[in-house]
């Protein structure tokens, strides 16, 4: 049986479910670091496995990718690439994250200088070679 994450934004106007979440990356790229101020922690799934209530503001960040932003309170959700069928949901969103596993981190070449990596992941400079994909 497929575990169905439940979660939403800081006031509560966006939940979300998500069923078939992948284990957890931390993301340390410039993109994830400009947009909230440091690394990121997600899980992705199919985009048909995500059911969205509320409204969504989302914002381009590139010409390849989106993040999807709380219009009331600001808080960061979703991030996607738009050639890719998954979507990646921010982990401090979801309620309970039982069952998930951190796999390690990606873009450690481009995290900042004042903090180390000392938890004994993984590390990969960009995508690992297996990719970062939905279970």
């Amino acid at each position: 049986m497929v575990k169905i994450y439940k979660g939403s934004c800081l006031c509560g106007s966006v939940t979300f479910e998500a069923a078939g979440l992948s284990d957890i990356w931390y993301c340390h790229c410039k993109q994830c670091q400009k947009l909230t101020g440091l690394y990121i922690s997600a899980a992705g799934a199919p985009r048909e496995n995500i059911t969205i209530k509320g409204e969504v503001n989302w914002l381009p960040v590139s010409d390849r990718s989106e993040s999807g932003h709380c219009p009331n309170c600001g808080c960061y959700m979703f991030w996607s690439m738009h050639e890719k069928p998954t979507m990646s949901v921010l982990t401090g969103c979801i309620d309970d994250t039982s069952g998930l596993k951190v796999k390690g981190h990606i873009y450690v070449e481009e995290k900042p200088a004042h903090y180390d990596i000392t938890d004994g992941l993984p590390q990969y400079e960009g995508y690992p070679i297996e990719g970062v994909r939905a279970n």
